[in-house]
């Protein structure tokens, strides 16, 4: 199928943190004397992220939908980690946990992305792309600072849209601004609640990008779809949207395994 409108996720899509959450916590704890090993990080890691999936997973869920409240959120998830690690999540000590995970210089890219665009944006006809992300109205900025703007012709952030994933009216947004219908456009991220499910529920195609050595069942719920189109990389979009030999190697279509990460 020919498509004329390619929309991405960011965060571990395009977008990787240039450093590990347990690095980011471990260098502000130890700027306050604080010293914990990777063990304990681990540990408390898992409890916040068991409480982040549940919240995440909770109908009617509408973090996403606002700064304020995904400001609050992540708050919440780092205030949960220092509580396990038996320190007290003061307001000060979040500011600085927050400021050094989502600054512009936090993020980098990965080295699939701009091949991908480049690659995109030599097809012809032309294909528009767009991003569609929950994450902060600073998610534009971020993009800027990467010099990712040459290569978007229009970035959605749920919390400067006020619509979030799996929402298919977030989808329909995107739609609308490259005037472009359900059939004609293809989704890609990383989340299949989000980005999968989402975008099929507003009629849109989508691939799941899987990174890692397998699909992350905890992120699912539980449950693996057998009918999910699966990459391992950006690299695989280009053949996948009618333009030709994709770029690298592995273009071809994995299916996700069943089995667990």
């Amino acid at each position: 199928m020919r498509y004329r409108l390619l929309l991405l996720d960011a965060g571990f899509t395009l977008l990787a943190p240039r450093r590990t959450l347990a690095d980011a916590l471990s260098g502000v704890l130890a700027e306050d004397g604080h010293t914990v090993t990777r063990d304990e990080l681990h540990a408390a890691w898992e409890v916040a992220d068991r409480w982040f999936w549940d919240e995440y997973h909770r109908p009617g869920n509408d973090t996403w939908t606002d700064d304020g409240r995904i400001d609050a959120y992540w708050r919440r998830y780092h205030a949960r980690m220092l509580d396990e690690l038996g320190l007290e999540p003061r307001r000060e000590m979040l500011d600085r946990i927050l400021t050094s995970q989502f600054r512009a210089d936090a993020w980098e890219l990965y080295d699939d992305v701009l091949p991908m665009l480049r690659h995109v944006r030599d097809a012809e006809p032309a294909i528009t792309i767009g991003v569609v992300s929950d994450w902060g109205s600073n998610l534009h900025e971020i993009l800027t600072d990467l010099e990712l703007d040459p290569w978007l012709d229009f970035v959605l952030a749920s919390g400067a849209v006020g619509l979030a994933k799996p929402d298919p009216a977030f989808f329909r947004v995107a739609l609308d601004r490259a005037d472009a219908a359900p059939g004609e456009a293809l989704m890609v991220g990383d989340s299949y609640r989000a980005d999968v499910h989402g975008a099929r529920s507003a009629g849109v195609d989508a691939l799941w990008l899987d990174r890692t050595d397998g699909p992350s069942l905890r992120a699912l719920g539980g449950h693996v779809p057998g009918d999910v189109r699966c990459i391992g990389s950006l690299a695989e979009v280009p053949s996948l949207l009618g333009i030709g030999i994709g770029i690298g190697s592995g273009s071809e279509e994995r299916v996700p395994r069943g089995a667990g990460p």
